[in-house]
Formats: structure tokens, C-alpha cells, sequence
């Protein structure tokens, strides 16, 4: 599905698409690649962008990686939902100070078992319940 939208060249038109009201501008901010000086930019320059370049389909992953510091919960919680979240990644959010982080990670086909192991004894039940289900299966 990314090869169909073509790329965005700018953070400028990242930003444009993004706040589109055309919901075909939009679906190509959440597909399109972009160059990584832009997506640097992005990360680097623009924090209220910092949830829909996580929620972008071609982030690439060294700016994933910087996106789970981010201090918005929701931004590391998008990073952690991603289906192709890298494993180390997720490792690294299995110790999120947020409930619905953890949870996330708890619940993800690809976090590693040694990230869910740490959550079975997570402080809220439902996290450690989860995990200790992730377990068992």
C-alpha cells in the first residue's frame, strides 16, 4: 500500500497533508516515505507532529527509536502499537512509567519474551495478567 502514494519531499508538505481536511491528503501523511533529513526534521523540530510521524506507516526506525523518549505517553504508546515495531523497541517500553505503554507492549505479537516476562509482575493487574497470558501461550 506505501508504493501507491507518493512520497512527501518536505516537512512542510508532511505537515500540510497532515492537517488536510481531504481524507485522501491525509491517508498519503500516514503512507508516504520521505527522505530522512525531512523525517529527522520532523522528529527534531516539530513535537506536535511527533504522534502522526509515529503513526506513519515508512518511519523509518532510528526516529522510532527517539519517538519512544518522547515525554507524550500517546506518542510512545502509537511507537509501541505499530505492527512492525522493532523488538528492541518494544523491550525498552516494557518499562514505560505509562499504564497504557506497558499494556501495549504486553499485548504485541513481537514484544520479546523477556519484555513480557518483566511485565507479569507488573504493578496493574490487567498488565500482568496480559502478559502472564502472552506467557502461557
Amino acid at each position: 500500500m506505501p508504493d501507491r502514494f507518493p512520497e512527501i519531499t518536505s516537512v512542510d508538505e508532511f505537515i500540510r497533508l497532515r492537517l488536510s481536511e481531504d481524507p485522501a491528503e491525509r491517508d498519503r501523511s500516514a503512507w508516504a516515505a520521505m527522505p530522512m533529513p525531512a523525517w529527522d526534521e520532523l522528529v527534531r523540530e516539530h513535537p506536535d507532529m511527533r504522534f502522526w510521524a509515529a503513526h506513519n506507516r515508512s518511519c523509518p526506525p532510528e526516529n522510532l527509536a527517539e519517538l519512544i523518549k518522547d515525554d507524550d505517553w500517546r506518542v510512545r504508546n502509537r511507537v509501541a502499537s505499530r505492527r512492525n515495531c522493532p523488538a528492541e523497541l518494544l523491550e525498552e517500553l516494557a518499562d514505560d512509567p505509562h499504564d497504557a505503554v506497558r499494556n501495549t507492549v504486553a499485548t504485541h505479537r513481537r514484544s520479546p519474551r523477556s519484555a513480557v516476562l518483566r511485565l507479569t509482575g507488573d504493578p496493574w493487574s490487567v498488565i500482568a495478567e496480559a502478559a502472564g497470558a502472552r506467557i502461557a501461550n
